[in-house]
């Protein structure tokens, strides 16, 4: 799923509307499976470009909420800790550790991350001492 991904994530952002279209389609289709979730991480993390790690953060933002209760707890760790180290090690692009707080912060039945100590550390990366 992860090469599939990357591809139609790439394609989502071309120019060309029927692209796009087909490449919304099938990212819809995929985000139906639960394992979406880490391979949204995967990429907000190593894609090269920052438009498809937004693009993977936002998608991840609006798939977790739905797809959180249905993971193993190993691979909730897994998602949280590749969270954290993101919001916390990712310069390339600034909004990048904004969407992926807002990401980890949108399950609401099992909550991936205290909101305090979110915003905290959100807050720390961008107003250093």
């Amino acid at each position: 799923m992860a090469q599939s991904l990357e591809l139609l994530l790439i394609q989502f952002l071309m120019p060309d509307n029927d692209a796009r279209r087909q490449a919304e389609e099938q990212i819809r289709r995929l985000a139906k499976d639960p394992q979406v979730v880490p391979a949204l991480v995967h990429h907000l993390r190593t894609a090269k470009t920052p438009n498809v790690r937004q693009l993977a953060a936002v998608l991840l933002r609006k798939k977790i909420t739905g797809h959180w209760a249905k993971l193993p707890p190993n691979l909730k760790h897994s998602v949280k800790s590749a969270l954290i180290e993101s919001i916390t090690l990712d310069h390339r692009s600034s909004p990048l550790p904004t969407a992926v707080a807002v990401a980890s912060s949108s399950s609401s039945s099992d909550t991936v991350f205290d909101a305090r100590k979110l915003l905290d550390k959100t807050r720390s990366l961008s107003c250093p001492n």
